[in-house]
This record gives C-alpha cells, sequence and structure tokens, in this order.
C-alpha cells in the first residue's frame, strides 16, 4: 500500500471537510442576520405605518417567528375527589372548570412574584408546574395564568387564583390534554398580524395596543378542540385572536352548552 499516497488523500478529504463546515456556518450566521435585518425592516414600516393611522404601540411585539403546529386538546376534566385527599380544600366541578376554596385560606409570605405564588400554591393544585402567568390580565385581587404547550400560553385553559388581604382564598382552574397534530409551519411575524387588524378596522385610529403575544386558541367551548397557533392582541382594553398562519381574525368563543 502506498502510505504516502493515502495520507495526502486523507490530508484532503479531511480539509475539504473542513472547508464545507466553515461554508455550512457562514451560510448559518448569514440567515440569522437577514432575518434580524428582515424583522427590523419589519419592525420600523410597522411602527411608520401606525403613526399614519394615528394608533399607539405602548408594547414590544414579539420578533420570534418561530414553526407550529396545530394542537388537538381533549378536556378530561379534574376528578375534585384527587383533591379530597389533600387537607384543606372544598373542589367542585363547574362547567369545564374546577373551583377550588382554600378552607383556611393560605397566607402569602411576602412579596411573591406571580411564578414564587404558584409553587407556594402548587401542593394544592393539580398540574401547577404547566401553568405560566399572565402578568398583563392580572390584577391584586385576581392572578390569571395559562395552561403552557412547548413554552406557549393556551388561551382556553386559564387558571385564576383568587386572593384577598394577603392570603390565597382559591381557584378556578381549566385543563386540557393536547398533542400536536402533524405538520408544522412557521408562523406569520406579529407585524403582519397587527397589519391585517388595521386593514380590516379592527384596530381603529387613535386606539393603543397594549400587548401582543403568541400562543394557542379554539373558538368552540367543547370537550375534544383544535387549537390554532394565533397571535393575541391587546387593544384599547379589547382582545382579539389572529390566526398565525392565515392572518385570519379568529371569531369569538362559541358556547354549545
Amino acid at each position: 500500500m502506498d502510505w504516502s499516497r493515502t495520507k495526502t488523500i486523507l490530508i484532503w478529504a479531511f480539509l475539504l471537510l473542513d472547508l464545507f463546515l466553515c461554508y455550512q456556518v457562514y451560510v448559518t450566521r448569514i440567515s440569522l442576520w437577514n432575518d434580524k435585518e428582515v424583522a427590523q425592516g419589519e419592525k420600523w414600516n410597522m411602527e411608520m405605518y401606525l403613526n399614519q393611522q394615528n394608533i399607539s404601540l405602548d408594547t414590544e411585539v414579539p420578533q420570534e417567528t418561530p414553526e407550529m403546529a396545530y394542537l388537538d386538546a381533549e378536556y378530561v376534566g379534574i376528578n375534585p375527589i384527587n383533591l379530597h385527599d389533600l387537607p384543606g380544600i372544598q373542589a367542585t366541578v363547574e362547567k369545564m372548570s374546577l373551583a377550588a376554596r382554600l378552607d383556611p385560606p393560605i397566607q402569602l409570605r411576602g412579596q411573591l412574584t406571580p411564578n414564587e405564588l404558584l409553587r407556594q400554591i402548587g401542593p394544592k393544585l393539580m398540574y401547577a408546574d404547566q401553568y405560566g402567568p399572565d402578568s398583563y390580565q392580572s390584577n391584586q385581587s385576581r392572578l390569571l395564568y395559562w395552561q403552557v404547550h412547548e413554552k406557549m400560553p393556551i388561551y382556553i385553559a386559564p387558571l385564576e387564583v383568587y386572593l384577598e388581604s394577603g392570603t390565597i382564598l382559591g381557584y378556578r382552574q381549566t385543563f386540557f390534554h393536547v398533542r400536536e397534530q402533524k405538520g408544522v409551519r412557521q408562523v406569520i411575524s406579529g407585524y403582519k398580524a397587527l397589519q391585517s387588524m388595521v386593514e380590516k378596522k379592527i384596530i381603529q385610529p387613535g386606539e393603543r395596543i397594549e400587548n401582543v403575544s403568541l400562543g394557542y386558541y379554539g373558538s368552540y367551548d367543547a370537550d375534544i378542540q383544535a387549537l390554532a397557533p394565533v397571535w393575541r392582541v391587546i387593544h384599547d382594553g379589547k382582545q382579539h385572536f389572529v390566526n398565525a398562519f392565515t392572518g385570519a381574525l379568529e371569531r369569538a368563543m362559541v358556547t354549545n352548552r
């Protein structure tokens, strides 16, 4: 065997591999830079457009456009019997939620963040680790959380925690078992969702855009339903959901019972 020739071939092979890997890194970085430039340009264009429409943008719009899929969501309920094993809870089933009263109420220990409070009430709550706070829609007497899937809120699965005089009185909870449907797609940007709402005159001149966030939503009050990726837009105290694939406005919740 000609070892000299073999060594030369191996050297060239590793050199070509290094060049290929360097090229891949270069292409990836260029793609990231281009994405950031596109997002920044889209932000400037939207801010100018909203200013022309006399609409105030009083929040940061998330610039991420991740790949997401529709979810199949099934409401199976939370059996209050499971909570009866825990002391100090009186639980009842109300339609598609479970209401729990704490007896006695839990005394809050100092100033807590919403996540810290959730950890404190966790032993009295099923699936506590599957909820995330909605600081924008919470207040001093009610903290609002949403069930999350892959860190994205599910806007039909709330957990409301009721407070009074430094104590936790109880909570109302909805929980779904969810699984992703096949076929992920990249969502439209939050700016495109805003543009769609302005063009359809859902957001009117003179209004304030207060909050923009990405999550999931379903418009039927049903035990089994499909949830679409959506942009939630809060403007002048009103709330709308825009399909994050199509840009179409999702209709308000339809109650079947």
